[in-house]
Formats: C-alpha cells, sequence, structure tokens
C-alpha cells in the first residue's frame, strides 16, 4: 500500500483521479459503467456559469476548454496544457491548482492524494454529514481548521450537486460569506 502511495503521477493520471474521485450524484442514466462525469460536463462547466465567472475574474479572460480536449489530457495525448486550463480544471474539481502544475516529486502531491483518497472512502462508505462533523470534533483540530474542512465539504456538497442546508455543526443553515 506505501508503495501505490510513493508512485507519482503523470498528469493524465492525476486528471483521471479527479474523475474517479468527483462523481455526480444527479440520478442521470450514465452510459458510462464508471459513473464518472462526462468530460463535457467538466468542460461545461468551466465555460459557463458561476465558475466561468469566478476564472474570467481571477484570469482577467474568459477561458473556455472543449470535452475533447480534457479527452485529450486524461489520454495523455495532450501533455503541455495552458495553465488556465489547468486552473480551471483544478477550480472544477476543487483541488488546489497546484495538484496538476507540481513536480512529480513534490511532496504536496502526497497531501492532495491522501484527501481525495479519504473523500473516495466516505464516498464508499456512504458517511453521513453529522457524524463527520463528530468525528473532525473529536480529533482536536482547532476551530479555524474545524471551520476549514466544514468548507470543503460545503464545496464537495455543491459540486455534487447535494443540498447542504447545515455543514457547519450548528444546527441551522450557513449564509454565505
Amino acid at each position: 500500500m506505501g508503495a501505490a502511495v510513493e508512485e507519482r503521477r503523470s498528469l493524465a493520471d492525476r486528471l483521471n483521479l479527479l474523475f474517479a474521485t468527483f462523481k455526480p450524484n444527479d440520478g442521470v442514466n450514465r452510459t458510462r459503467s464508471d459513473g464518472e462525469y462526462f468530460n463535457s460536463e467538466i468542460a461545461e462547466r468551466i465555460n459557463k456559469g458561476e465558475l466561468a465567472g469566478r476564472l474570467q475574474q481571477e484570469m482577467d479572460a474568459p477561458v473556455t476548454i472543449s470535452g475533447a480536449y480534457i479527452g485529450e489530457l486524461r489520454s495523455g495525448k495532450a501533455t503541455d496544457p495552458r495553465l488556465s486550463h489547468l486552473k480551471a480544471l483544478a477550480m472544477a474539481f476543487g483541488v488546489p491548482t497546484t495538484y496538476l502544475v507540481s513536480a512529480d516529486d513534490d511532496p504536496a502531491l502526497d497531501d492532495v492524494e491522501g484527501d481525495l483518497s479519504r473523500l473516495r472512502t466516505m464516498r464508499e462508505l456512504n458517511v453521513q454529514r453529522v457524524v463527520l462533523r463528530d468525528v473532525i470534533g473529536r480529533t482536536g483540530l482547532s476551530s479555524a481548521s474545524q471551520r476549514a474542512l466544514n468548507s470543503v465539504l460545503a464545496q464537495l456538497l455543491e459540486l455534487e450537486g447535494i443540498e447542504h442546508p447545515d455543514v457547519s455543526g450548528r444546527g441551522e443553515p450557513e449564509t454565505p460569506a
């Protein structure tokens, strides 16, 4: 198991890991047996809506990408993407851009991949949010770190299209800041 963690991933491997980790919960009858997002769905998320607006603000220009190009990146056929495309893909999946641009020997990759592994495990175990908050509260993490984890959970739930009226642990809906 330790060898798998130490094995570094290409850009294609990293993207495929993101697709394998973040799966839609939209009830769409998918032709893919793995239930992953279609490349075109991620492209649409990048090209339209709230994410497109955030990208345009951060990049000072619109960022567009096609599903076909995402497929080329995932297959390893395209290997030299623009930084704006990598930033957009990272934002679409809610991971730091550094995950996609870091060198293979960057130890920060282990942190992100560890988080992705925990997310896949939680999804497989169908962990309930209330239990998760309780577990997080018992870790000894500071209040600030717990709020950060709750923020990440809220982003993940939003990414998955899952209603999340309360991920704060306070028993009332969170209000946007």
